[in-house]
């Protein structure tokens, strides 16, 4: 039991600090684990061990792909769709994950190459403002105009989510 406890803490310790480096210099991720009390890790089996480890593992994977998704997204709020209506005002939209809706859910799985599924369930919200000109656009207040959850489902092989 010692054992897991070290890798346990060990692995936390190398994903907390590697992942703002992999994470490409976005927002830094929030991260916060509660503490690992040797007593409760003598109650659990070695498999719900090894399923809570990978959930941890899945949940800072996940939080590095929202941070990706929000960057690369075609319309994010640098990329920002801008359009002249008709009576001569502009629209702005654009696109960001709600990171406070994130939700992450891991599984063993029956399959012999793949041990784990990963669920990662959030909203995207679109946000939008209209203004006289295109210069007052950057000035304005965009409002949340529609929420659109999503829901990915990633695999567990060969050591990495995929």
């Amino acid at each position: 039991m010692n054992i897991i406890f070290r890798v346990a803490v060990v692995t936390v310790t190398i994903l907390t600090f590697a992942l703002p480096v992999m994470a490409g210099g976005t927002t830094p991720i929030q991260l916060s684990f509660a503490n690992i009390d040797p007593a409760d890790v003598k109650g659990k089996s070695l498999e719900t061990q090894t399923l809570e480890l990978k959930r941890l593992d899945f949940e800072l994977f996940a939080k590095s792909k929202v941070q990706q998704l929000n960057r690369n997204h075609r319309f994010s709020r640098p990329r920002m769709e801008i359009t002249k209506k008709s009576d001569g005002t502009f629209l702005a939209r654009y696109y960001q994950i709600d990171d406070s809706t994130m939700s992450v859910n891991v599984r063993r799985s029956q399959s012999g190459s793949i041990p784990y599924v990963g669920i990662l369930s959030y909203k995207e919200q679109v946000f939008e403002s209209n203004a006289s000109t295109r210069d007052q656009l950057s000035k304005g207040v965009f409002a949340v105009v529609k929420v659109i959850p999503n829901r990915h489902i990633f695999s567990y092989q060969k050591g990495v989510w995929k």
